[in-house]
């Protein structure tokens, strides 16, 4: 480009034609009035810098819109990028420009940023403004998250808060408080250091709790399983050697029990209740001990034996699980009213301290001997509670005092003399220190001095026990485990495996982390592409890097992924152990363990597993089948009327104003919770169950999961569970707060009881009770068959007959109530005497009730017959009856488009070509009895109920109550040589 004077031939400008003056510009081919060679943008002169269209030739452009058509100018001061720049958001920045939208925060190459309706934010403006916050610990969701949807609420967890929640039933920010608690309130942080180390500090607080305990409670289950297997097979020495063990981590957790209970004093806060936990785990302790003990009668009562092991599993587990929640409960409630971390962190020290202790586990146990008293040295009374020890010498609180004046004495004060203790005015000696022993740790005192005494009349040795290899009798446990637990259905398997599996199907398992942002890269002002991917919200945190490359980052879900054995696997591993031991007596169990199985050995298909058509199959079959047995109390037609959905006809769809109007019953309430029928509330508030008995998940109305879920985490040997009200207040404002908004009640902080009256009270509200008043009069009919083998049947068929969304509620109530059971007699003071009898008796008036009650014909007896009589067979009628598989693999019944009695004859005429008759197994081949009623000594009346035939079988959440096995009055005092 040049400026020239004119020259003699007359030059025209390029652009306007005009004859150029004195002075003119020479570019891109042509010549220019100076005014006239201007950007082709913009219009602005630009003779002194000028750069060519990329594009389109002859035409120039100024800097910024060159750089703007090459989409090179920063997105937030418009200036051309003339070096190094961001990609962010598709949209290009100076390095010193790309800051966060509500302060002036500039993004470091190691920085995070969070995206917001186009909008850049930093850390802390997104967590405080945007972010959604955790159900858990109310802190801001930045990373992984898993997203749980409870009817129209939509919760969103952090991966841990949500395993924490999931297996202990505690949230870390919202712990149970007690009345009159007042919770602080919420700190809010004013500057960016504050939050980050608040967030910080709670996910490091969050991690631990969920890798310590749920380690914890995997290595106490697997001691658990492993003495189980061991005793089923008659290896006592093994039992002992991991009975060991398992104290270790009882003594752990005792341990950090007292530790926040000093916490607790110093704080001057009022002790949490934990003593009937620990009691009771410490009781079944004793129990296995005391079973060990009989070695005599294992080869006569072996099957006995085993029944009593799937009692004892239940109950350890049970407890200890109760017990981890009620600690860390109480931790979290205390750090939540003095707003400080004093207590978490003390009870995890303790818990790690395990794998240290237990390679010193035989030794411990050395230093206690069986000749060791546990009586006092003063009232000769056993010690059960906190006392003062000297050497092996202990005495009660109330016993610790001067022998002559009675005075009570101090750790320091006092003198031992011939077993005697004595003030040091009384007698001039050297005080002695003696140490304060807190109540748990006497129990752990009394449970090594019960294993002692159970090895000196075993009559078995240190050098035979020092002689076990404890890894590898850990190894084996852990395979045996993970062998039953392969076997199980899916909704059986830990918690953490239900989350991996519940995270890949949402795809969060690539794409949750924050990662390098790899695609925004140092380049120059001559690229011309560049990708940048977009944001997503609060899904995932945004990293801008000038390194190439992306590095991988470390996963925190390495725990949650881990295919292991848990407390709640327990119960189902035992009654795994149970029936291979009940089938195949002295023989190894098979190779592959199944679920349930047919005489042909075949598995067996769960009603729950099956489709809307094939249970509609199941419904009408079990028509045609039940009419054998009640055709003298009712006729197909009646029958088929029983199952007979609605069906609109092409004419009955144009002509609907011409049909003959019948008696209208009033609209049934579709808003609320109680009094709504149980099919409008599943299909509005239903959420994917796993409390059923078949591998496959069921839809449940949301009150009963809650509900039942609640109930599963709390001590249900309370007396009188089910049978009492509750508190009538309370139960009357939970009744309106679950109608008005359901979300916002947390069943888990209310008792066992006021939770089982609410979950009565919803059953007796139903318009159309459980069992249906439409067929309330077959079941009435069935229980009056007099052969034992076809009421059962019969039973079965009417259940078959249910709705879908009724029997699949009763099948869940059920399996709960049966497990209920197994905690009616655990001791003999001890239990809530709600055996399947009594639980029957309580609920059948709140399922099974006739449409118009006739006082001169009262069948509630009979009702309440039946409902003990399912609840004995329940497994048994989770299953679709064996001979009735087949109909489910005929083609001709499915994809046909037929109306309910076409269809119903279609199926008898199935019946007929396949020459149906009842099988009958033979008695050999049918399997001991096992009891699940309350023994007669714990009874005030004569029981005459016919002893139960339900089959012990590994299904989850259905453990068998079996008789329990004589029991001392304490804890403490078995074992005495």
């Amino acid at each position: 480009m040049t400026l020239d004077s004119p020259t003699k031939h007359t030059l025209l400008c390029s652009k306007c034609n005009l004859p150029l003056g004195d002075q003119l510009v020479k570019a891109l081919d042509g010549a220019f009035h100076p005014n006239c060679f201007t950007c082709w943008d913009c219009q602005i002169p630009v003779a002194s810098c000028y750069l060519p269209h990329p594009t389109e030739p002859g035409k120039p452009l100024c800097e910024r819109d060159y750089f703007k058509r090459l989409e090179l100018v920063c997105a937030e001061c418009d200036e051309p990028l003339r070096g190094t720049y961001i990609i962010a958001l598709d949209k290009k920045y100076h390095p010193n420009h790309f800051t966060c939208s509500d302060c002036s925060t500039v993004f470091g190459p190691d920085d995070s940023y969070y995206e917001h309706d186009g909008q850049v934010y930093c850390h802390f403006h997104y967590s405080t403004r945007f972010a959604v916050s955790c159900a858990g610990c109310d802190m801001a969701i930045l990373k992984q998250y898993v997203e749980i949807e409870r009817g129209d609420a939509v919760d969103h967890w952090h991966p841990e808060c949500y395993m924490i929640q999931k297996f202990w039933s505690v949230k870390i920010a919202y712990p149970t408080l007690k009345e009159g608690d007042q919770r602080p309130p919420k700190y809010i942080p004013q500057t960016p250091f504050e939050l980050l180390k608040i967030q910080k500090d709670t996910e490091e607080k969050v991690v631990s709790i969920w890798s310590v305990l749920s380690a914890f409670e995997e290595s106490s289950a697997v001691c658990i399983s492993e003495m189980l297997l061991h005793v089923s097979n008659g290896a006592y020495i093994e039992s002992i050697c991991l009975s060991e063990r398992f104290l270790v981590h009882v003594e752990a957790l005792f341990a950090g029990i007292d530790k926040i209970c000093v916490i607790y004093k110093e704080h001057q806060q009022s002790e949490f209740k934990y003593s009937r936990e620990a009691k009771m785990l410490c009781k079944k302790i004793i129990n296995f001990f005391s079973l060990l003990s009989r070695t005599g009668d294992m080869e006569m009562k072996k099957l006995g034996i085993t029944q009593e092991l799937l009692s004892l599993v239940t109950g350890l587990a049970h407890y200890l699980k109760n017990l981890i929640r009620v600690t860390l409960n109480a931790a979290l409630r205390l750090e939540t009213l003095l707003g400080k971390s004093v207590a978490v962190s003390h009870l995890l020290a303790r818990l790690m301290e395990i794998p240290g202790k237990e390679r010193h586990s035989r030794d411990s146990q050395r230093l206690i001997q069986a000749k060791n008293t546990d009586y006092c040295q003063e009232c000769k009374n056993i010690i059960e509670d906190q006392c003062m020890r000297y050497g092996d010498q202990r005495w009660h609180i109330a016993c610790f005092q001067c022998k002559k004046c009675e005075r009570s004495l101090t750790t320091t004060s006092g003198s031992v003399m011939n077993g005697q203790l004595y003030c040091t005015t009384c007698v001039h000696a050297s005080p002695c220190t003696f140490d304060y022993v807190s109540r748990l740790a006497q129990y752990s005192y009394l449970l090594r001095i019960a294993l002692s005494r159970l090895c000196s009349l075993l009559q078995i040795t240190d050098s035979q026990l020092s002689n076990v290899d404890y890894s590898t009798k850990l190894n084996s446990a852990k395979a045996a485990a993970s062998h039953i637990l392969k076997d199980m259905p899916p909704n059986m398997l830990n918690a953490s495996i239900e989350l991996q599996q519940m995270m890949e199907e949402r795809g969060h398992m690539e794409t949750i982390y924050p990662t390098e942002i790899k695609d925004a890269k140092t380049v120059s002002s001559s690229t011309t592409r560049l990708d940048r991917k977009m944001s997503r919200s609060f899904k995932m945190a945004n990293k801008r890097s000038t390194i190439l490359g992306n590095t991988t980052l470390p996963t925190r879900t390495d725990s949650l992924h881990r295919r292991s054995v848990g407390l709640d696997d327990l119960p189902q591993m035992a009654a795994v152990a149970v029936n291979a031991t009940t089938t195949n007596s002295r023989k190894a169990p098979p190779e592959n363990i199944h679920i349930a199985t047919g005489l042909s050995g075949k598995p067996r298909i769960y009603l729950s597993e099956l489709s809307a058509l094939q249970y509609m199959i199941i419904r009408y079959v079990a028509v045609v089948q039940i009419e054998s047995y009640v055709r003298s109390s009712f006729t197909s037609a009646e029958l088929l009327n029983m199952v007979e959905t609605k069906k609109s006809s092409i004419w009955g769809k144009f002509f609907t104003p011409f049909k003959v109007k019948k008696n209208v019953q009033p609209k049934a309430k579709e808003i609320g919770t109680f009094g709504v029928p149980l099919d409008v509330l599943t299909d509005r508030t239903g959420v994917e169950s796993n409390l059923a008995l078949g591998p496959s998940p069921v839809r449940l109305a949301a009150f009963i999961d809650d509900a039942i879920t609640a109930m599963r985490q709390k001590d249900m040997s309370v007396e009188g569970i089910f049978r009492k009200n509750g508190n009538i207040r309370r139960l009357r404002e939970l009744t309106e707060a679950l109608d008005k908004n359901p979300n916002e009640v947390d069943l888990t902080q209310e008792n066992a009881v006021q939770v089982a009256a609410l979950l009565k009270k919803f059953l007796r509200d139903l318009p159309d009770p459980l069992m249906t008043h439409r067929l309330h009069g077959l079941f009435m009919c069935a229980d009056r068959i007099p052969d034992p083998d076809q009421r059962k049947r019969a039973l079965h068929l009417a259940c078959c007959m249910l709705p879908m969304t009724n029997r699949v509620t009763m099948e869940v109530l059920f399996l709960f109530f049966r497990w209920v059971a197994t905690y009616s007699h655990i001791t003999d003071e001890v239990g809530s005497r709600m055996d399947i009898p009594n639980l029957a008796r309580v609920i059948a008036p709140s399922i099974l009730t006739a449409h118009h009650k006739d006082p001169l014909k009262d069948e509630s007896f009979t009702a309440i017959r039946v409902v003990e009589t399912i609840l004995e067979s329940c497994n048994e009628f989770c299953l679709v009856p064996e001979d009735l598989e087949v109909f489910l693999k005929d083609p001709s019944l499915s994809g046909m488009d037929m109306s309910p009695r076409e269809f119903l004859k279609k199926v008898e005429q199935t019946v007929k070509h396949k020459g149906y008759s009842i099988p009958r197994s033979p008695d050999t081949q049918r399997p001991p009895p096992s009891s699940i009623y309350t023994p007669q000594q714990y009874l005030p009346y004569s029981n005459h109920h016919p002893p139960s035939d339900c089959i012990p079988q590994p299904l989850k959440s259905t453990p068998q109550l079996m008789q329990p096995p004589r029991r001392t009055d304490s804890f403490s005092n078995a074992y005495k040589p």
